[in-house]
């Protein structure tokens, strides 16, 4: 699974679970459609009664990156059925909030532990909310904020790396950056 953010990607490489969030849910839906699209063939796992996954965000960013391959889903609507959807999943997988119900954090943590190579992406203060013990768990935890021009990735935790901030313009976050405005010329 990638991020498509040569510098994350690079930091994240060997970790096997790893943690996205932001209180920011609009920059985070962004964020892992993204990453969705760009790690498929992929299983997604989303803890929620509704919401998770805009088909219409899907197909924009399958565009952009001329990427179309199968994307598995399955939906966990209650704090007791996330640890058996990510138990029926198999190993790699994205899974989208899965302290949402703010409870049965053990059963969860231990599903995720066992889950191979896991992106989980949390929509709420992870350094204030949600399992502890899933903190300890994730090799790389990583927050995303938005910014006036931006938004950038804090490295909250890594095994490689110390805490360092890494910016982006938001259109980076469409591929779009690369290649074009003022800079290119100047080079």
């Amino acid at each position: 699974m990638i991020t498509g953010f040569k510098e994350i990607d690079e930091i994240i490489m060997k970790d096997q679970i790893v943690e996205f969030y932001s209180e920011d849910r609009d920059l985070l839906t962004l964020f892992y459609h993204r990453v969705i699209v760009l790690s498929s063939p992929v299983k997604v796992v989303i803890v929620a009664e509704r919401g998770g996954i805009d088909p219409t965000l899907v197909e924009r960013f399958e565009n952009i990156f001329q990427k179309k391959e199968e994307i598995y889903i399955r939906r966990a609507f209650k704090a007791e059925d996330v640890k058996p959807t990510i138990e029926a999943m198999g190993k790699e997988m994205i899974i989208i909030d899965p302290y949402h119900h703010k409870r049965l954090y053990t059963q969860i943590v231990s599903a995720i532990r066992n889950a191979g190579k896991v992106f989980i992406f949390s929509a709420m203060d992870r350094e204030k909310e949600g399992s502890i013990f899933g903190l300890h768990t994730s090799h790389s935890l990583i927050k995303l904020t938005r910014g006036k021009r931006g938004f950038s990735f804090r490295i909250i935790k890594s095994v490689t790396i110390g805490d360092i901030e890494i910016p982006y313009s938001f259109w980076d976050i469409y591929g779009k950056s690369e290649g074009e405005g003022l800079i290119t010329f100047m080079k």
